[in-house]
């Protein structure tokens, strides 16, 4: 899109012929990128012309018969408020022409007409008209990229309502602009969250006229399309889009199958207009139902059925996993239906993928009191759990599970939580393989049939995590006091190395080395440096013939009189006593 400017149209007006000839002859227009599109001798006739021609730019003459100058300008800037009046005044109607601009006129010009003047008047006219159609162009680029980037912003919208970052007083303003039907009525929701993976990681895949061909297979809402009610064909229908077939990168993969996966859903619920779809910051696909809450769960799971047999291309296996919360009265409610469908999605870990779950069926039988969990006491047990103290999150793990559970299913569910908070700490300390989720332990957890069983087996989790970190911590520990023995025996003549300058050299603070040491050694690290030195002076007393102060100095104590001291409280007896006894 570029701005194209065309010859500003220009129109004349006065009840005398030769003064308009005049302004027509006067100047160049062309040149001035204008062009003359008419005449008017008053100001009935201007009006018509005006609203025929609709031109950038009226001179009129102030005295006219009928309807002056100035009463036709005021018409004019009230219906046409982007045309520029330039109004032509006599000498004695000077004054009368100059409280007219106060009004909104443009300019005027004097008579008689010269054509400095007249250049002048029209160069300032073309100047602010191009100003203004540039700051127009502007804006409707702009327009264009907003109405370019509306998919996008409405889909950040619904996002930031569902993680409750809109005041419910705004979500109707806002709902309204983006199409969204907000209503004032008995407001409600229900959420799906449906999650769409690649088993595969690596797989051919079909050229792009399959995705096209795939969108539109669901174009009547709420029905198998005509490959899902033929199954026995679908492989030699899909075949004939084919064009290409080649190796994808696995997150290329992902990506496209995700694509896909909600041009199918956004097809289901086309002719749907209480339906909304995005896709979550997880890249999960999110149905929001703002409908009765009639048969909102069967829709979901013959749409997840449809999903699971369209995207099952030739080589390539696709898991479709659903969470769905609860019906949610009130819209400020809708981001605790969205929490509760991802949570009943993440459950998907203990009862397998390619499921539809809902939230009521895991926490609420019978009307019973669903379980809430505490955040609080979780962010402690993953805290314990992290820095290996098994037994403090054992008794943490026990008070979490005194509150009364009415059933065992309830109990899963802040079973749930204990592994998931296991699985953070695992992750956060870096261990791989059976210790970030040892899925047989957790079926295990999951299966049990009695809640005693249940708690002996969270707990045996509980501290098996707590133990690998814990001894994952203690090598890590013991390497690094290993690294710094060597390192003091090395530099033990260095008079200036201290706890201080060594933690530095390990980027570690000071308290901690020395905590380290006292718990690797069982002396602080002054005693255990002085120990040092104290051992080397005896070996250069008993193999070398140096003198006490020399030998001061290369076990790092400089001062005479206190390596003296040191060395006969250390050794007990003197250097010249240790001396005599070993000749």
């Amino acid at each position: 899109m570029e701005l194209t400017v065309e010859p500003l149209k220009v129109l004349i007006v006065d009840d005398e012929y030769l003064i308009r000839n005049l302004l027509r002859m006067r100047i160049d227009w062309e040149q001035q990128g204008m062009s003359i599109v008419g005449e008017a001798s008053d100001a009935v006739e201007a009006l018509d012309q005006v609203e025929l021609l609709r031109p950038d730019i009226v001179f009129t003459d102030i005295y006219m018969p009928k309807m002056d100058g100035i009463e036709l300008s005021g018409i004019l800037m009230e219906r046409y408020p982007n045309i520029k009046i330039v109004v032509v005044t006599g000498h004695d109607e000077f004054e009368y022409a100059r409280q007219s601009v106060k009004l909104g006129i443009s300019d005027f010009i004097l008579k008689p007409i010269r054509a400095s003047e007249l250049l002048q008047v029209t160069a300032k006219l073309r100047v602010a008209i191009e100003q203004e159609m540039g700051r127009e162009y502007e804006l409707m680029k702009l327009r264009e990229e907003m109405k370019q980037s509306l998919p996008y912003l409405r889909e950040r919208f619904v996002n930031q309502w569902l993680s409750d970052v809109i005041p419910e007083d705004e979500l109707q303003e806002k709902g309204r602009f983006f199409g969204i039907p907000i209503s004032s009525g008995e407001p409600g929701s229900r959420i799906a969250v449906m999650e769409v993976e690649v088993a595969a990681p690596q797989m051919k895949i079909s050229a792009p006229e399959v995705y096209q061909h795939l969108s539109e297979t669901s174009h009547q809402p709420h029905q198998l399309s005509q490959v899902q009610r033929e199954p026995q064909h679908d492989q030699t229908h899909l075949s004939r889009y084919q064009t290409e077939v080649h190796p994808q990168p696995a997150e290329e993969i992902h990506i496209l199958m995700r694509m896909v996966g909600m041009k199918q859903v956004q097809a289901f619920y086309s002719q749907d207009s209480q339906t909304i779809i995005v896709m979550d910051p997880h890249n999960r696909i999110v149905v929001l139902s703002l409908g009765a809450d009639t048969d909102f769960a069967n829709q979901v799971q013959q749409l997840q059925e449809e999903l699971q047999h369209t995207l099952k291309l030739e080589g390539c296996e696709v898991d479709v996993t659903v969470g769905i919360g609860q019906w949610q009265s009130g819209w400020g409610k809708a981001s605790v239906g969205y929490r509760e469908a991802c949570r009943a999605l993440d459950y998907q870990a203990f009862v397998g993928k390619n499921q539809v779950i809902c939230f009521e069926d895991l926490v609420i039988e019978g009307g019973k009191r669903p379980y809430h969990s505490d955040a609080q006491l979780l962010q402690q047990l993953q805290f314990y759990v992290s820095v290996g103290a098994g037994e403090e999150a054992v008794l943490l793990l026990e008070r979490m599970l005194s509150v009364p559970f009415s059933d065992v299913s309830q109990f899963r569910m802040a079973a749930m939580d204990v592994v998931t908070e296991c699985q953070r700490a695992a992750i956060e300390q870096q261990l791989e393989g059976e210790h970030v989720l040892n899925k047989e332990a957790v079926a295990a957890i999951f299966t049990a049939d009695h809640l005693p069983k249940l708690k002996s087996m969270l707990e045996q989790h509980v501290r098996m995590v707590s133990d690998v970190i814990q001894a994952k911590r203690q090598a890590k520990e013991g390497n690094l006091i290993d690294r710094v023995k060597a390192y003091l025996e090395e530099n033990m003549g260095n008079s200036e190395v201290g706890l201080s300058s060594t933690a530095t050299a390990f980027y570690v603070s000071p308290g901690h080395l020395g905590r380290l040491m006292k718990k690797e050694t069982g002396q602080t690290f002054v005693e255990y440096m002085t120990q040092l030195r104290m051992r080397k002076a005896e070996t250069l007393l008993k193999q070398t013939d140096l003198k006490g102060y020399e030998i001061g100095q290369q076990v790092g104590i400089p001062d005479p009189h206190y390596f003296s001291v040191l060395f006969k409280k250390h050794i007990g007896r003197s250097m010249n006593e240790y001396r005599n006894v070993k000749t």
